[in-house]
């Protein structure tokens, strides 16, 4: 079997073809106008020509400005890009005068729990209650942004704690430890706190509390008064009187028993005695709940009685309620 092997001259022929049809495409591509970028976006901290502008060569890897801080843009009006295209050999005009480049830098906020949580064990390890809660005056200074890719680790230093006054200021700076890292004081006050059932998430009257609509929060402990619910047990099962909002402590005078038995509706009373069981139509005066005692009127003799509310559309009225139900 004779087998065929391509020319040597073939194969560095073809390389030839493929070098010279790149370098007359990168030649080609140099040749096109500089293009201005509308928008740009970065990651890294410096402003490059070619961040601007396509077509313009070797010329795009030149630094020209710094960038701006993460999360932040800048617009480069077409006076001040006209100069640098000018200075730098450019080829470029303004088409008019609203022409621009907006230049944006990427960033990730840090998460502002993540920052509170070593803050506070910060403060515990300078004596601090551990089940401290802390109102941080100048939250705002919180709202930290730093370079996408960079891991937002957070540290703590020059932390100052006076317990007489349970006031405290320290240093967060993000990323831990970076020589370039965001550094923001911060200060405030320190609490006792108690931890505390809350909604998840804002619910009304006629929806039952179940275990995932409740969270835990960390509240002053002067909040937890005697009226306030401090236990699960306390709101699962249970319905608002009202619209409750998501995070705030619940009062006990806020939530009540599911209503079976609503004002107005149509119920039937029941009495029962050893002899017999009697039955009539009955508009319930009240709202109830099971196990509840409500006003109930027959709707054919008009007379109204107590009941106890069996469940959904049915009360249960005493055998000295008897005469209510003749029609």
């Amino acid at each position: 079997m004779t087998r065929r092997f391509a020319p040597r001259t073939s194969l560095a022929s073809l390389a030839l073809a493929a070098a010279l049809a790149f370098g007359s495409a990168a030649a080609w591509a140099e040749q096109l106008p500089a293009q201005l970028k509308p928008s740009v976006s970065l990651e890294g901290d410096v402003i490059r020509l070619g961040d601007l502008w396509d077509n313009i060569g070797d010329k795009a890897a030149t630094p020209l400005a710094n960038a701006p801080q993460p999360g932040k843009r800048i617009t480069l009006e077409n006076r001040w890009l006209a100069a640098v295209a000018q200075s730098y050999g450019i080829d470029w005009r303004p088409a008019n005068a609203f022409e621009r480049s907006v230049v944006e830098r990427v960033g990730q906020t840090v998460d502002h729990r993540v920052i509170e949580t070593e803050l506070r064990e910060a403060l515990r390890l300078e004596g601090a209650p551990a089940n401290a809660s802390i109102e941080i005056l100048n939250r705002a200074a919180l709202q930290i942004v730093i370079p996408s890719g960079v891991a937002p680790t957070v540290g703590v230093r020059e932390v100052m704690y006076d317990q007489r006054m349970n006031r405290f200021s320290a240093v967060v700076e993000v990323p831990a430890g970076s020589a370039n890292a965001t550094r923001v004081k911060v200060g405030g006050s320190i609490f006792a706190s108690a931890r505390i059932p809350v909604l998840a998430h804002p619910m009304s009257r006629g929806e039952i509390i179940t275990e995932q609509d409740i969270e835990w929060a960390d509240v002053r402990e002067e909040v937890v008064r005697r009226d306030i619910v401090t236990n699960l047990r306390q709101m699962i099962g249970q319905e608002p009187r009202y619209q409750l909002r998501a995070g705030a402590p619940v009062r006990t005078a806020e939530l009540q028993k599911p209503v079976v038995v609503a004002k107005n509706t149509t119920v039937v009373m029941i009495v029962k005695t050893s002899f017999m069981t009697l039955t009539a139509q009955g508009r319930a005066v009240d709202d109830g709940s099971t196990g509840d005692i409500i006003r109930v009127t027959n709707i054919h003799s008009k007379q109204t009685v107590d009941a106890r509310v069996d469940g959904p559309g049915q009360v249960s009225v005493t055998p000295g309620g008897m005469h209510a139900l003749a029609n």
